[in-house]
């Protein structure tokens, strides 16, 4: 098992502990963004790390050069209202803005790749109705090389600054990059961290415990109160219904070598789907 105390990892940067390294958050005309704005505008301050507008234009769907230019113009002003929003309320972060043109989740990906993490809104949640994420999120989540942060439409951070970080554990198959990723989160956000496992059929856990599991952790990170929850359940039902209130979620992707994405029944595809906070998906080490 490796041991958290050989690489401690910026929150959001697997890749590299580079402070130019930026926070890229995925910007459109929809309500969501503005959820995905805060949340990362938060996350740029507290890391001392720059931030990225990125607005994308699918001119597949505008061919007429006209209508390309209108296009263009409006993808601009977006992005300036963004960032003067953002220095009205006193932001004290590197803002730039960049637009780009091709398929969303392409080029959010790509745009992305060499920065620290790439944050994207979600829709928002009914009171009777967990609403599915959409394809381009879940294609963005299953084949970023960055921490992937979807902030669910409506969030509140400080409302929910108080709560712990959640990061969910399969002692037999540890993603050191997820539990790095969540650990440091929580030491940053100065919030307990909850480890929570779920397995539904008894008899079948590895012989390595949850507790023994998180203890080289525990060791890098002497200052996080660390509590498990481990249950006779679906992972996802752990994870969504006994591991609240949470601030954030973070869960761990096996690999992008699957061109298909994430598997069916995943637990990362499920979180997406029916999380009500924002969900951390964070790739594996190169």
């Amino acid at each position: 098992m490796t041991q958290a105390s050989d690489r401690k990892l910026d929150p959001l940067s697997d890749l590299s502990t580079a402070r130019d390294k930026a926070i890229v958050v995925g910007v459109d005309a929809s309500d969501r963004s503005h959820a995905a704005v805060t949340w990362a505008i938060t996350e740029a301050s507290v890391l001392g790390r720059p931030l990225t507008l990125l607005h994308v234009i699918d001119k597949r769907n505008v061919p007429v050069p006209v209508l390309e230019q209108e296009t263009d113009r409006h993808g601009w002003r977006l992005l300036t209202q963004f960032e003067r929003e953002l220095k009205s309320n006193g932001a004290d972060v590197a803002v730039s803005k960049k637009l780009t043109v091709g398929a969303v989740d392409t080029c959010l990906v790509s745009q992305s790749a060499d920065q620290s993490a790439l944050v994207v809104g979600r829709r928002g949640v009914g009171s009777f109705t967990r609403l599915l994420v959409g394809s381009t999120t879940l294609s963005v989540a299953s084949h970023a090389r960055v921490p992937v942060v979807v902030v669910p439409e409506g969030w509140c951070v400080d409302a929910h600054a108080p709560e712990p970080v959640v990061v969910g554990v399969d002692p037999a198959d540890l993603q050191p990059a997820a539990l790095d990723f969540a650990f440091t989160e929580a030491q940053t956000r100065k919030v307990p961290l909850i480890a929570a496992h779920g397995r539904e059929v008894p008899g079948l856990d590895s012989a390595d415990t949850l507790e023994s599991a998180m203890e080289p952790w525990r060791q890098a990170y002497p200052d996080v109160r660390v509590s498990l929850i481990q249950g006779r359940e679906h992972p996802l039902t752990v994870l969504l219904d006994h591991a609240v209130p949470t601030q954030l979620l973070v869960l761990g992707r096996h690999s992008n070598r699957r061109r298909g994405g994430f598997p069916s029944g995943s637990v990362a595809r499920g979180a997406l789907h029916y999380a009500e906070v924002p969900v951390a998906i964070v790739p594996p080490l190169p």
